[in-house]
């Protein structure tokens, strides 16, 4: 849904966020936010895109003013940096090693559950 200003239209987007999912989200997106400005503090010299770094900076920065709002005008940085940081955690969880385990478990007690108790096959 867009939000109407006073101007007209704009592109804005209604975030509707459970709070649970809102407080992982604002302490992932500080925690990323002060490690990309340590990083630009303390290793000046050996930044090879600090420019690129200032992006995500600002764009964590307008992620975590839009979850106060509630809205967010999206825009390439914003979208790119959730995208590489879904990726991230999805590569440190392991997340398709996880899914598929979970499937094979799942599956497997699907097919359990459906035999009968006592029944020799």
């Amino acid at each position: 849904m867009s939000v109407q200003n006073l101007k007209g239209p704009c592109a804005c987007v209604d975030l509707s966020i459970a709070a649970y999912h809102a407080d992982f989200l604002r302490e992932t997106f500080e925690d990323a936010r002060a490690g990309i400005c340590a990083e630009l503090r303390e290793y000046p010299d050996r930044v090879s895109d600090p420019e690129r770094l200032r992006r995500e900076a600002a764009a964590y920065s307008r992620l975590l003013a839009a979850l106060e709002e509630r809205a967010i005008m999206p825009d390439a940085a914003t979208r790119e940096v959730v995208a590489d940081l879904a990726r991230a955690i999805d590569r440190g969880n392991e997340h398709a090693r996880v899914v598929a385990e979970h499937e094979a478990l799942h599956g497997l007690l699907e097919q359990l559950s459906g035999s009968s108790a006592g029944t020799a096959d």
